[in-house]
């Protein structure tokens, strides 16, 4: 079994070489998914934990599952479809069902069971098609514009806002898209994901706690975008820029990760450390 795992994972580097080059870059220069290399550690590392638990586990030899093939073929095919299109995204993606397949084939059900989630996880550091992820970004930028502006009129504050552009009376800002939250909104899904994992609780309400990341997200970067619209109209432009608008980002972000784990205390979710516990 040993070198047969050698071999295929031989196959299959060769194979998606050009995938990984492409995954590489991406995670060097797309702010969006800088997060890249860690997501394929974090994925290595519960992989390698899984196998140990494994083997520990197994008592006699795998019983293959013969219908993986045809997930191993569906894989194939989105990397041809991918190769041939010049369609990265869809060429990284066929990893995820190739593997699987391969898993599948040689090794059963049960393995497969067990590293699901590394396997899943590493679709947290496939960068999204282009076109895709600007019409959700734009979407975002003028949803957390308009928030913000609603939100400071509540205030009392008078404000103007025209698309991205908010005008207060002593200052104006352009919510750019750096600012339109898809950040917080990419790695608040990664970090769900991940205390998903690490939580026992219903799988209902683990898949309510993972979609709950996208308004806390949201919600998270809006409050952020006021709290610069406050202190510009508190102390200028100037101060909100220079002093508090990298602060906030982190700040904030912490803030949203707190609300998801309070959220998993609500719904009684226990975090598990080992498969023992």
């Amino acid at each position: 079994m040993k070198k047969i795992t050698v071999v295929l994972a031989l196959l299959l580097t060769i194979l998606y070489l050009r995938s990984f080059i492409w995954l590489a870059r991406a995670w060097l220069t797309d702010p969006y998914y800088s997060h890249g290399f860690l997501v394929l550690l974090i994925s290595g590392f519960i992989t390698w934990r899984e196998i140990r638990s494994y083997r520990r586990a197994q008592k006699v030899e795998p019983e293959t599952f013969k219908p993986g093939i045809y997930i191993f073929g569906f894989g194939l095919l989105l990397y041809t479809i991918g190769f041939i299109t010049l369609f990265p995204f869809l060429a990284a993606l066929s990893f995820l069902f190739t593997v699987s397949g391969l898993i599948l084939s040689f090794y059963g059900k049960p393995l497969m069971r067990s590293l699901l989630f590394p396997l899943v996880f590493l679709i947290f550091a496939i960068p999204l098609p282009l076109l895709f992820l600007e019409e959700i970004t734009y979407g975002l930028q003028s949803f957390s514009a308009r928030s913000s502006a609603f939100i400071i009129g509540l205030l009392g504050i008078p404000v103007e806002r025209t698309g991205a552009e908010i005008e207060l009376q002593n200052a104006a800002f352009t919510i750019g898209l750096p600012c339109s939250g898809m950040n917080t909104l990419i790695s608040l899904l990664t970090l769900a994901a991940i205390l998903i994992y690490l939580l026992r609780c219903p799988l209902v309400k683990k898949a309510a706690l993972f979609c709950a990341a996208v308004p806390i997200a949201l919600g998270a970067n809006i409050l952020r975008i006021v709290s610069i619209l406050l202190v510009a109209n508190a102390y200028g432009a100037e101060a909100a820029i220079r002093f508090f608008h990298d602060f906030s980002s982190i700040l904030l972000f912490l803030v949203a990760l707190l609300g998801l784990l309070i959220l998993a205390t609500i719904f009684r979710c226990k975090l598990i450390v080992s498969k023992g516990e």
